[in-house]
């Protein structure tokens, strides 16, 4: 039986007004995405959702690594602050799910993550659990990830079920035992999740 449901948060809940990340902060930037998409997959971007960098200091990194000017930093900021939007199908979704089973969130994300679910996002006590890698100094797909929010949640693995939109950081669930579910769309990840839900 399904007890709690864990959710990613970029990606699954929070989105891009436009494109994809890469395409958006390249547009934003003029920079190139190619480069765009290497700086966010690098050990530096890993530092920052492990919450080992300052956001002011990451930034300044971000735009060095692109060779942009430092003058640039305000678009920076404003892309972190106002190209994102909390899907609201997503959060009618999430919430209605919390009434029967426990809710946890579970990302990768850097430390202004928790001002921003309480003031830009306002998506604060959606969950039972806020699980972050800047908290935790964890990222996934580690499994130990994983584990933390089960034992959090005092469920065993088979009583947990985790939806995020990369493969990858399914497979890290799954490989301790919970249920998985890849987000493409809304109504996609409702009717497999309710499926399951139904199974279990």
């Amino acid at each position: 039986m399904i007890k709690v449901i864990v959710w990613d948060l970029a990606g699954v809940l929070l989105h891009t007004v436009k494109g994809t990340f890469e395409s958006l902060l390249a547009e934003r930037l003029d920079a190139p995405e190619e480069a765009i998409y290497e700086a966010i997959r690098s050990e530096v971007n890993d530092r920052w959702d492990l919450g080992e960098m300052e956001d002011d200091d990451y930034y300044t990194w971000l735009l060095q690594t692109l060779e942009q000017p430092l003058e640039k930093k305000p678009i920076l900021q404003r892309f972190v602050r106002d190209d994102f939007y909390i899907h609201p199908q997503m959060l009618a979704a999430i919430r209605d799910y919390h009434t029967r089973y426990t809710s946890v969130l579970l990302t990768n994300f850097p430390f202004h993550l928790h001002e921003f679910l309480q003031t830009v996002w306002n998506i604060d006590g959606t969950f039972d659990h806020v699980i972050a890698s800047c908290d935790v100094k964890l990222l996934k797909p580690d499994p130990r990830m994983y584990q933390h929010a089960l034992n959090q949640t005092g469920c065993r693995a088979e009583e947990a079920v985790f939806i995020d939109d990369r493969e990858i950081n399914i497979e890290g669930a799954r490989s301790l035992g919970m249920h998985g579910i890849v987000f493409r769309d809304p109504q996609q990840t409702i009717r497999d999740l309710n499926a399951l839900l139904a199974e279990k």
